[in-house]
């Protein structure tokens, strides 16, 4: 009898004992994964794989939590990397945890609420991963950057993370965590994002909007910028490696040439000019001014033309 999906873990008792394979061919065709998980040896050890063979060792009623569980509501930036240096999991009691596995031991289990099925495994909801990922984060701008990432991808918003966290005691961390909420916003599109964004709020700068669709004349939309001060046109981008390829190259030169024509100011900061805040400031404050000057010469021409009519 074959494995129902030999490219996921399982459990190696299990399978030996239901015939499927033989003791030799678990430990000489599979690799080890956890106490009595196996993977086929020719798949890949993905952050996915690596969750579900820690559920599979898990206690029964256990829940997975972390980044392990943001990993499942799709966030992106931090959980792939985090999965591998290890797995979150909530269960009651005082199991010792094989290496690979954080057991965060409860005396009592999650609240339902707190609790959601994705995938056939049952994970911390999205709320709930967010301050877990926070308080157990100590640099604050890290924190509210991951409350950002599991927002943005799992589409829930910041007050949902907020009364999440206001209806619970007890937790460590839990009163830095609601501290930091009102830093947060799911719109940012990436942890630099959110370090760009942190940075202007916390200037003497007005504050920007995020993800601020730009259109032509005609409602085309040219560009959606990362930050944006509408009343002063200016549009803040961030350039992370992606940007580096011949093709987008070129593609943010257009853009940029059609915004210069439609009258916006350009900002685009990258990871190494982050490293120098005051060079960003400044060049947000300039282009905030062209901005204001653009706008203040073309309200003046207008009064002109009406006039010699």
């Amino acid at each position: 009898m074959p494995l129902a999906d030999p490219a996921e873990p399982f459990v190696g008792s299990a399978a030996v004992q239901a015939g499927r394979l033989t003791g030799h061919q678990l430990r000489s065709r599979h690799r080890r994964l956890f106490p009595d998980v196996y993977l086929a040896a020719g798949e890949p050890v993905t952050p996915d794989r690596l969750v579900r063979g820690a559920a599979l060792w898990a206690p029964a009623g256990a829940v997975i939590g972390g980044l392990a569980a943001g990993l499942f509501h799709r966030e992106r930036w931090y959980a792939p990397a985090a999965v591998g240096r290890g797995v979150d999991v909530y269960a009651v009691g005082t199991a010792p945890a094989p290496r690979g596995v954080r057991l965060r031991r409860l005396r009592r289990a999650l609240p339902a609420g707190h609790v959601v099925t994705i995938g056939g495994l049952r994970v911390t909801s999205a709320a709930r991963t967010a301050v877990d990922v926070a308080r157990w984060e100590f640099d604050d701008d890290a924190a509210i950057a991951k409350i950002d990432a599991v927002c943005n991808r799992s589409r829930i918003s910041v007050s949902e993370v907020s009364a999440l966290a206001e209806s619970v005691r007890g937790l460590h961390g839990l009163h830095r965590v609601r501290g930091l909420l009102h830093w947060c916003d799911p719109r940012a599109d990436s942890p630099p994002e959110t370090r760009l964004r942190l940075l202007l709020v916390r200037s003497d700068l007005p504050d920007p909007t995020p993800q601020v669709a730009i259109r032509n004349e005609y409602g085309a939309r040219i560009a959606t910028a990362d930050l944006a001060y509408e009343a002063e046109m200016v549009a803040v981008f961030y350039d992370g490696e992606v940007h580096r390829g011949k093709d987008q190259w070129e593609y943010d030169a257009r853009v940029n040439a059609e915004l210069a024509e439609l009258g916006w100011q350009v900002v685009r900061v990258t990871g190494s000019m982050l490293r120098n805040p005051r060079a960003v400031l400044r060049q947000a404050r300039a282009a905030l001014e062209r901005g204001r000057h653009h706008i203040a010469s073309q309200v003046g021409r207008a009064h002109c033309d009406g006039g010699a009519i």
